[in-house]
């Protein structure tokens, strides 16, 4: 008998999030689920990694039982601390999302969320991020379906050394999409604006609004 995958789920929208709830339930239909996720949102942090300060972690319990920890750092520290000290076996991949929001283009830089799954690349683990190209929709059904038909390939035929797979899920009707095509990264660039401000107290202070 085939011993069930080991599953590292995570993500940078916190452990709250709706996404991860979904992609929670999905890979548990396919193996043994450790679910290590940021405290709060941790979006656009990149691949950022907590050196001075203490990270503490809290068992996030649910039902009376023990279903993953909230860390108080980053999505990288969350997938750091999951394989050195949280995973009881190491995850035979690891998983990052659902995220609100497509990583494309140069955005991708900025993603926790395909930072988190870079950290598991450069443990050598097959990993992967998947993202709803919506900040509205919360339809996470189909993205869970794609979810779950790639985490089995990546299990069954692994991925070269050193590669992730980056997966952009369209908020549009499932009927709409033809299918799963590979593709380059693009240089889309979105360039910033940021608004100068006043606090209660008259201190001047900037907010990005673009």
């Amino acid at each position: 008998m085939t011993p069930s995958p080991n599953i590292l789920v995570t993500n940078d929208d916190g452990i709250h999030s709706r996404g991860i709830f979904r992609l929670w339930e999905t890979m548990e239909e396919i193996g043994n689920v450790t679910v290590v996720a940021p405290d709060t949102e941790k979006s656009a942090v990149g691949h950022a990694i907590t050196i001075s300060d203490p990270i503490r972690i809290q068992e996030f319990k649910q039902n009376g039982g023990i279903r993953g920890y909230s860390v108080d750092g980053t999505p990288a520290d969350c997938v750091k601390i999951a394989i050195t000290s949280l995973c009881k076996k190491p995850p035979d991949i690891v998983i990052s999302g659902i995220n609100s929001g497509a990583n494309v283009g140069n955005n991708i830089i900025y993603s926790g969320t395909v930072s988190a799954a870079t950290e598991g690349t450069m443990y050598n683990i097959s990993s992967v991020a998947i993202s709803l190209a919506s900040q509205k929709s919360q339809d996470f059904d189909f993205s869970t379906e794609i979810a779950r038909k790639v985490v089995k390939a990546v299990l069954k035929n692994g991925l070269p050394k050193g590669t992730l797979l980056n997966v952009n899920v369209p908020a549009i009707p499932p009927d709409k999409i033809k299918g799963i095509k590979i593709t380059k990264q693009g240089h889309v660039f979105f360039k910033d604006r940021f608004e100068k401000r006043e606090d209660p107290r008259g201190r001047q202070y900037y907010w990005m609004t673009g």
